[in-house]
């Protein structure tokens, strides 16, 4: 185990970096290592990698609105239909899932459920990063009504698989909000710590427990890995990393379906 947590550690840090440079990244790894590599149950593990996201991108969210890449508006229209459908979610619906679920004649473990369909979403998110080649030549007004819909179905997917949804939002604000990579970034940020804290809140309301030790540990690793990536950002051409995200993401959703459906 004690070889497992380095391992966990160095991808803390990896993590970190992927937050920094792309607005994401973060639950949809941590997650998986959460699960596979330390054997901690998908529920558990979603709280632990909201605490994660929300404290480590604090130090993003600051230095973004500083440089003023952050658009308000489509914060507020993501922010409340997301906070709201997360805190129900994590509060109300998890809670009351059975440990064994009936689908017609199909039964399913709860968190092998969890799991595939956490993959399904991480196929969606990485086809449409490749699929969008091109930046928004100009800068444009997010469209509010389009982005408060999409900020409902973030909300819910981020409270069943606990994540913080920027591997989501980040391609909504570039596809849908018609903003350019680096403003989707900033956003993302700030989008993914409010709903991750809202998250975490609604766990401990729930009483879920914590290996804080552990969490704060991989917490603080995790921020240095942001600080990094922050700066890499300002070298990177938007782009690279918007490709190298899609790519990334799609690695992880076959690696888990693999996992889930032959081991």
């Amino acid at each position: 185990m004690v070889g497992a947590e380095i391992v966990a550690y160095v991808v803390a840090v990896l993590i970190g970096i992927s937050l920094g440079l792309i607005g994401a990244g973060g639950a949809i790894v941590a997650v998986p290592l959460f699960v596979y590599v330390l054997g901690i149950p998908p529920a558990r593990a979603s709280g632990y990698a909201l605490f994660v996201v929300a404290v480590s991108s604090i130090y993003a969210v600051v230095q973004h609105h500083l440089a003023r890449r952050i658009d308000w508006r489509a914060v507020i229209a993501f922010g409340a239909s997301t906070m709201v459908s997360v805190y129900l979610v994590r509060a109300l619906v998890m809670p009351s899932l059975p440990a064994t679920l009936t689908l017609g004649p199909l039964t399913i473990a709860r968190d092998h459920a969890l799991m595939i369909a956490f993959a399904g979403v991480l196929f969606a998110a990485a086809i449409g990063m490749l699929r969008s080649s091109a930046e928004p030549e100009t800068a444009t007004q997010p469209h509010v009504a389009r982005l408060t819909v999409f900020g409902v179905v973030i909300g819910v997917i981020s409270g069943f698989l606990g994540v913080g949804g920027g591997f989501l939002m980040t391609p909504a604000l570039v596809l849908w909000g018609k903003l350019d990579m680096k403003r989707a970034v900033a956003t993302s940020l700030l989008l993914i710590c409010v709903n991750s804290a809202v998250g975490v809140i609604a766990d401990m309301r729930a009483g879920l427990d914590y290996d804080w030790p552990f969490v704060l540990t991989f917490t603080a690793l995790t921020t240095a890995g942001i600080v990094i990536g922050t700066l890499l950002g300002k070298r990177i051409h938007a782009t690279h990393l918007r490709q190298g995200f899609g790519w990334f993401v799609l690695m992880i959703g076959v690696g888990v379906l693999v996992r889930e459906l032959f081991f």
